[in-house]
């Protein structure tokens, strides 16, 4: 018994001591958890460009990165644009804006409101890193992943409570945001770079996601030409697009490499 608990002193002073001395970044390939803030700039394409434009996409992932260079990702991305296609009568169909595409509220007069792009966008990816420059921690990383993607058609108004449209007001809003989601593909490919300083870790990427989506909404209340729009069909898919760049900040949590000093 006596000699097993040296055993196991001896085994926990050697673990202290690998922890207490890591690994130099700069040298060698190592094991990396990491949080990451992002920035995203996309397009629309497919059916996604029919309701919207641009969008910005901001974020937060937590990234693993095995010493063989292997890369797991989880992110939650939010999305958001003010670019509508069309005009407001296109949002909200005929009999409800003036010609002029305003809103009338309680008091008679205008209500003030914006129409934008919100959205929401979850993934898991897998990867792989190819060490170039200037470390073999850093370099050329290819990525893919699965997750679910949402969208809608924000309605923003001014909220006076002497002045409100009721036509679009709480439930009724939602017969003309058109939210779909779905499931959604992921592609990435950039270059990471990761050193021994807490700051200059980043990233930049090009990227492409897919989805397939279904309408969320039962009911779509706009009209045109006299007729309403009407149910939803449920059994119908739109096959959404977007692709663009993006700028991640790296937050590692390695320990940093403790500086050398020289004495004479």
């Amino acid at each position: 018994m006596r000699k097993i608990f040296i055993s196991l002193l001896l085994l926990s002073g050697l673990s202290l001591n690998l922890v207490a001395q890591p690994k130099d970044i700069m040298k060698e390939s190592i094991p990396v958890a990491m949080f990451q803030v992002t920035y995203a700039f996309h397009f629309p394409a497919l059916d996604q460009k029919v309701t919207y434009g641009v969008s910005n996409t901001i974020g937060g992932s937590f990234v693993y990165k095995t010493e063989s260079n292997w890369l797991f990702t989880a992110n939650g991305n939010y999305i958001f644009g003010k670019k509508v296609k069309g005009d407001r009568i296109d949002v909200f169909g005929e009999g409800i804006t003036t010609v002029n595409g305003e809103i009338t509220g309680g008091s008679g007069s205008y209500a003030g409101f914006s129409i934008n792009q919100r959205g929401v966008h979850f993934q898991a990816e897998a990867g792989k890193l190819f060490p170039i420059w200037p470390n073999p921690n850093s370099g050329i990383f290819v990525q893919a992943g699965i997750g679910y993607l949402m969208n809608r058609i924000r309605i923003d108004f001014q909220r006076e409570t002497y002045n409100t449209p009721y036509v679009v007001y709480e439930d009724y809003e939602y017969g003309y945001d058109r939210m779909r989601g779905g499931s959604a593909l992921h592609l990435e490919a950039g270059y990471l770079y990761l050193s021994d300083s807490r700051i200059t870790n980043v990233s930049v990427s090009l990227e492409m996601t897919y989805a397939r989506t279904r309408d969320f909404r039962e009911y779509d209340f706009r009209v045109f030409d006299g007729v309403p729009v009407g149910y939803t069909d449920p059994n119908k898919r739109y096959n959404n697009l977007y692709y663009g760049i993006r700028v991640t900040w790296n937050i590692p949590t390695y320990q940093r490499q403790p500086e050398a000093f020289y004495y004479n």
